[in-house]
């Protein structure tokens, strides 16, 4: 298994944002290949992705075209990523 984060800021976290979180981004996530997909909001104008891909090419493949779309949706900006494998879960 292979997990990506990003960090995010935005204005602010809006009922909007929710929705597409619920009707696009879940269901995105999972059709290209996501095994989980977390939305952490750690603030009032801030969050995290955590994603777990089966592997590192699933996750490479799409990771960009993601990371894009939900700026372009939501005027969220990326402020930072990490990524590796995953080496123990329960």
């Amino acid at each position: 298994m292979f997990a990506t984060t990003t960090d995010w800021a935005f204005d602010t976290w809006t009922e909007e944002n929710q929705k597409l979180l619920e009707e696009k981004y879940l269901p995105m996530f999972k059709s290209v290949g996501a095994l989980h997909f977390f939305y952490i909001k750690t603030s009032d104008t801030t969050g995290r992705t955590v994603t777990i891909w089966p592997d590192k090419e699933t996750a490479l493949a799409v990771l960009e075209k993601m990371r894009a779309s939900g700026s372009a949706d939501t005027g969220a900006k990326v402020t930072a990523t990490a990524q590796g494998e995953v080496m123990g879960h329960i």
